[in-house]
Parts: structure tokens; C-alpha cells; sequence
């Protein structure tokens, strides 16, 4: 049971985003795709999401996305895009809600609430969404995703988080509480993609890495494997370096000034 993209080749009218990448995502651990803006890191997530048209093949627990339902496929996987908007007046835990009707968790009636919870809103939960700040409101959309997939691992099946840039609107105290949650989901079973741009907290949390840039894969592996000098000033295009400061060995990443 995996989460398997093989070959896929994304164009918009002429221009090539993706030319051929391939990405296999476990059951259990957090993948996360990192590669400098228009590497087409959202686009990769976009065609396994089955959310844009692609060549090539994207295989959810060992089924073609092409041959699932609609509703097959919201019950095994769950996105959450970069942005979202809404254009009715809902509070926040029927935009929750959304999320419960799509998935597999319809009769659960504390599922929203347990989803607000875990993202520290259940306060907020008859509040209007076109009132919250752009923190809270990405919060809410995790919860959503959370409520479409609660159980991690139904039947010996996984489920599957899509995370389009999960932290970007976030202080430092929440991103980690949302890394933290998709770590959770991993470690009960269900599986992460997450787009990141955050290299420290990809080193942190994630599990395995593909570098893009230029619509190529440029590696694939552990952080400790991927997030390299190399790798990464190649990637972004400019110096980079890793360092792993004793005792824990997590690597982490510091922009250093190119030469004239």
C-alpha cells in the first residue's frame, strides 16, 4: 500500500512544469517535496491529488486514481490546498463538517469538534470563517482534511494527508503543532505528502525528501541523505550549507552569501 507516481509530465499550453518525475510515498512516514518557487513542487501534488490533468501514471494504495470514484478517493486521501476561499457565510464548524460528509466519518458527530480541538480552535467553532485571521483560517482547513480522513488506517487500508505549504501562514508555536499533527497521523499508520518550504522543520519532521527544481527530481531519501550542500545550493541556486550540531543530528540549513 503506497502512494506512487510514476513519470509524470504536467505542461501549461507550451511550457513543460513537470518533465517525467516519479515520487513512492509510504504508509507511516511524512514525504516531503521541497525545491526552490516554479520547481513545480504544488504541481506534483496537484496531479496525485488528481486535481489537474497529467501524463504519466498515480497509483493510491495500489489502485489507478484514473479508475477511483469521487468518493473513493475522498474517503482514502484528504488535501488541503495553499489557499482557500469560500463564498458563503459558513462558521467554522461547517466548513469543518465539509470535510465529515466527503470522507468516512459521517455518523461520527464529535469528529469536528475533535478536528477543531486538535488544531487548537474548538472555541472558534460558530464563529464566521470570513472572520478569522489567515492563521486561524488555515487551522480550520487542516481540520477539515482531518475530519475527511480521522481513522489513519481503516481495514488495512491507509489514508493519506496532501498538504499544499501546511505552515506558511503560521508563527513558529503553530507550525510545529501542525508538523506535529501530521508526524501523529504518520506514526498511527496513514501516510504524509507535504509541499514544504521550510528546509529546518523538513529536516525535523519528515521521513523522506524529494528535492525538485526545474520540474526534475534532483534526489530522493532521508533528510540526512538528501539535505546536502550539494544538493541544495543546486536545487536553489546559491550557496547552502548543512550543518548537524550535536546531540540530536538533525541537520539544518543557513544561507551563505555568494562571492561577487
Amino acid at each position: 500500500m503506497t502512494f506512487c507516481a510514476e513519470n509524470i509530465r504536467v505542461s501549461y499550453g507550451q511550457r513543460e512544469v513537470l518533465g517525467g518525475v516519479s515520487l513512492t510515498a509510504q504508509p507511516g512516514e511524512v514525504t516531503a517535496i521541497v525545491g526552490p518557487n516554479g520547481s513545480g513542487k504544488s504541481t506534483l501534488l496537484g496531479a496525485m491529488s488528481a486535481s489537474l490533468p497529467y501524463e504519466g501514471t498515480v497509483a493510491l494504495n495500489g489502485r489507478d486514481i484514473r479508475a477511483m470514484k469521487p468518493w473513493h478517493l475522498a474517503a482514502q486521501r484528504a488535501v488541503l490546498p495553499q489557499t482557500s476561499q469560500l463564498a458563503f457565510p459558513f462558521t467554522v464548524i461547517e466548513v469543518v463538517r465539509l470535510g465529515q460528509q466527503a470522507g468516512t466519518a459521517g455518523a461520527r458527530l464529535d469528529v469536528p469538534l475533535r478536528a477543531l480541538a486538535r488544531v487548537g480552535l474548538m472555541h472558534y467553532a460558530n464563529r464566521r470563517f470570513s472572520e478569522l485571521s489567515g492563521g486561524e483560517a488555515q487551522r480550520v482547513m487542516l481540520a477539515r482534511v482531518l475530519a475527511q480522513v480521522w481513522a489513519p488506517i481503516a481495514n488495512d487500508i491507509p489514508r493519506w494527508l496532501l498538504l499544499d505549504e501546511p505552515v506558511s501562514s503560521l508563527d513558529i508555536a503553530h507550525q510545529l503543532q501542525v508538523m506535529q499533527i501530521a508526524r501523529e497521523f504518520a506514526g498511527a499508520g496513514g501516510g504524509v505528502i507535504a509541499v514544504m518550504h521550510d528546509l529546518n522543520l523538513t529536516a525535523l519532521y519528515a521521513d523522506k525528501v524529494a528535492v525538485l527544481a526545474g520540474g526534475e527530481r534532483l534526489a530522493f531519501g532521508a533528510p540526512g541523505d538528501v539535505l546536502t550542500d550539494t544538493v541544495l545550493s543546486r536545487a536553489y541556486g546559491c550557496a547552502l550549507r548543512v550543518c548537524a550540531p550535536p546531540p540530536e543530528g538533525i541537520p539544518y540549513i543557513l544561507p551563505h552569501a555568494a562571492s561577487a
